[in-house]
């Protein structure tokens, strides 16, 4: 009877290590998207750079805001949204009037 009970936790332990690395996975991939989203947008003409947009790129949802430019500077924010609008991630990021210069 003991030995049934130390069993069960250990035989659900590969579903709950696949689990848990498909969801890490799923977030490094949308931290992925995001970075490249800003550097794709770091890398437009700072005066060029305004409003919002998304995108859809497989299963990940990727929209984006720019602020108003304050000091040469704009606030652009990207949101990554996967796994059905349930997982979410943010990045922002300050965009200086010279960084598409310096952008690849």
């Amino acid at each position: 009877m003991l030995l049934t009970v130390a069993l069960i936790p250990m035989a659900a332990l590969p579903a709950t290590t696949s689990r848990l690395y498909a969801a890490s996975a799923a977030r490094e991939q949308a931290a992925l998207l995001a970075v490249q989203k800003l550097d794709e947008l770091e890398s437009k003409n700072f005066n060029d750079l305004s409003g919002e947009g998304s995108q859809t790129v497989g299963g990940y949802r990727i929209d984006w805001t720019i602020g108003e430019a304050v000091d040469q500077q704009r606030k652009v924010k990207v949101s990554v949204a996967w796994n059905e609008g349930k997982s979410k991630l943010e990045v922002t990021r300050q965009v200086s009037a010279g960084a598409h210069r310096t952008s690849t």
